[in-house]
């Protein structure tokens, strides 16, 4: 078996100072410490062999492709625009983040949480939302994490950009631009327009998924609607006992038509209500960092390089 030598691009080689900025070398230094084998204990598709990190291309691909992700599922989780993006660096092979935000350290939930149970369990039935700073200390607790980390300028950029729209909006036309630029100067090798431009009408879909998970989260469900629904289970719970007591002769039978009502429409409320923002509503939201981290593993996988049993003539 043996496979056909491929010429060096300008990916190939190092950045040097001469000939990247500062944020490029600084990146290239952070894959050159998580990338290797010999510092990463969890092997995965992104070790190389004599401790070499992958393509430059690869890295750039996987960590624009990365930070759009993290960009994007970071909005629909509603973060604070006056906040500090809460994105760190990913490392292949780590643990997954935790899913479940009560199972992360106690000194870690003190930091949003009220100490006691019974007033946390009062304000989420009553629906009162975690206050600014709790809500801040929460999503720091638990950041997206980007292939090659994030520098200084692209932060910079996106806390310039208004409104989570274009943030995603900005991150999206980087990855974008980077893909037409390296196939306009070859680093693609010699691949059909045709497929280039069909790679754009994949990341214009995802844009649109997005838009429509946007829909779900910025539009809320009809106030007066709302207001009816928690004021009638409010009324409802201490209502129904007394109602059941003249309905029914035995005592066990009212308590247990009592508990299956009550607790029926109450389920259904709050299915509603979770269903109304699945992305911030804790501890029932959707874990957008153990999907987010799921995605980088998978992006790794470009890492692979040639199919290990490929061969040519």
């Amino acid at each position: 078996r043996s496979m056909p030598p491929r010429s060096k691009s300008h990916w190939d080689l190092l950045p040097t100072p001469d000939s990247a900025s500062p944020e490029i070398l600084n990146r290239t230094e952070i894959n050159s410490k998580y990338f290797p084998s010999a510092t990463n204990p969890n092997r995965n598709f992104a070790d190389r062999p004599n401790n070499q990190t992958p393509p430059l291309f690869l890295q750039e691909l996987a960590h624009l492709s990365s930070l759009l992700c993290a960009v994007a599922l970071s909005t629909l989780r509603n973060d604070l625009d006056d906040k500090e993006s809460p994105l760190d660096i990913y490392v292949p092979g780590a643990p997954w983040p935790v899913s479940d935000p009560d199972k992360l350290p106690k000194s870690t939930k003190s930091e949003f949480h009220h100490d006691y149970a019974i007033v946390r369990n009062i304000r989420y039935w009553l629906g009162i939302d975690r206050k600014p700073k709790s809500l801040a200390n929460y999503v720091a607790s638990r950041p997206m994490l980007i292939i090659g980390g994030i520098s200084n300028a692209e932060i910079a950029h996106l806390q310039e950009a208004r409104g989570s729209y274009a943030k995603t909006q900005l991150a999206f036309h980087w990855l974008s631009e980077f893909i037409i630029r390296e196939h306009l100067s070859g680093s693609l090798g010699d691949v059909h327009a045709a497929i280039i431009s069909r790679l754009v009408q994949f990341l214009s879909d995802g844009m649109l998924y997005y838009n429509h998970a946007r829909k779900i989260m910025y539009i809320p469900f009809p106030f007066p609607h709302a207001q009816l629904s928690a004021f009638f289970t409010i009324i409802m719970i201490p209502t129904i006992p007394f109602l059941m007591d003249q309905y029914t002769n035995e005592l066990w039978m009212g308590c247990m038509i009592t508990f299956f009502t009550v607790t029926c429409l109450v389920g259904l409320h709050e299915v509603a209500r979770e269903l109304e923002n699945p992305f911030r509503n804790v501890p029932n939201e959707i874990p957008l960092c153990t999907i987010h981290a799921m995605y980088n593993e998978a992006l790794a996988t470009m890492f692979s390089g040639y199919n290990p049993d490929s061969f040519w003539d």
